[in-house]
């Protein structure tokens, strides 16, 4: 009887979260990318070519560039890379794209930074993703680190070391694996911002020399409408027409019965992590508690982390 009331009383809960929809912002998929870009020595006096956005509601662009006082001596570039379709090639390709090309972000790179200029004007929760993969894993840097700007690019932050960012993480890991990396700008002061800018640094070690290079595919830039909440209704607990198993797990992942888009929530209704186009769901990185998994925008599930 106790499992029984606890399961009305979850379910009750979810039913009552209000769930921001994501919509597709700026998309870049490098698939038209086949130059090979010089990077500036100095970002103040000599920018390179801004790489525009595959997919764009407002001008986004971004370019990968020497940081500001880098030595005059200081010489990189990126260029584009094919990629295999199959196991192991990037995941978060939208608009149903294929597997094309990837930008391969040469060491050193160590002095360089990729600038993203993302508008999010008629936007808040913005969330971005990407695809990466370290060239070896002797090669290529060990982390991503992650700041963003309200105003254009004057004042840069993140959560633990500059002027108090609000931000879900400010470092990921890079694995000569390809994965997907998501990150959420949780600042106010980036929703309905025409000024927003995102930078990634390339840090950890193995970011000199010339030898090995980060490969970063597949960035989106996601956002709510300003105003827009969905409610779990109960009926999507009781839809029977994917099934994830299981839905209690010590084992690290949870598989559906189809492909799906899936994205998991956390009890107070904040997105925690997102898949596309997939048939499992990668838990070992989620807290032990209860969440939610909404599959295809239709379908809810619980899940339970143990």
């Amino acid at each position: 009887m106790k499992k029984i009331l606890l399961s009305i009383a979850v379910i009750s809960i979810f039913c009552s979260m209000q769930l921001s929809a994501l919509s597709l912002v700026h998309y870049w998929n490098f698939n038209s990318l086949s130059l090979r870009l010089t990077a500036a020595k100095d970002v103040v006096s000599s920018p390179i070519t801004q790489i525009p956005a595959d997919f764009t509601l407002s001008q986004a662009s971004l370019v990968y560039q020497a940081i500001p006082s880098t030595a005059s001596p200081y010489s990189t570039y990126c260029d584009s890379v094919p990629l295999a379709v199959g196991v192991g090639s990037p995941a978060n390709m939208r608009n149903g794209d294929p597997v094309g090309l990837a930008l391969r972000l040469r060491n050193p790179s160590d002095q360089m930074q990729l600038v993203l200029s993302i508008p999010t004007a008629g936007y808040k929760n913005i969330v971005i993703s990407y695809d990466l993969q370290r060239s070896s894993a002797g090669n290529g840097a060990l982390t991503n680190t992650f700041y963003y700007s309200v105003d254009n690019g004057t004042t840069w932050k993140n959560s633990t070391t500059n002027n108090g960012g609000l931000i879900s993480k400010d470092t990921i890991q890079s694995s000569p694996n390809w994965a997907v990396k998501s990150v959420t700008i949780t600042d106010p002061a980036a929703n309905n911002n025409a000024n927003l800018k995102f930078k990634i640094l390339f840090t950890g070690g193995q970011n000199t020399g010339t030898s090995g290079n980060n490969r970063i595919d597949n960035i989106t830039v996601e956002g709510t409408l300003l105003g827009e909440t969905t409610a779990i209704q109960e009926s999507e607990f009781n839809n029977a027409a994917i099934n994830m198993l299981p839905n209690s797990t010590i084992n690290g992942v949870v598989h559906f019965s189809e492909v799906v888009d899936a994205v998991v929530y956390n009890v107070q209704g904040r997105q925690i992590k997102a898949v596309t186009k997939a048939t499992d769901l990668v838990t070992s990185d989620l807290s032990k508690g209860i969440y939610v998994v909404r599959i295809n925008g239709l379908v809810s599930k619980k899940l339970i982390i143990e």
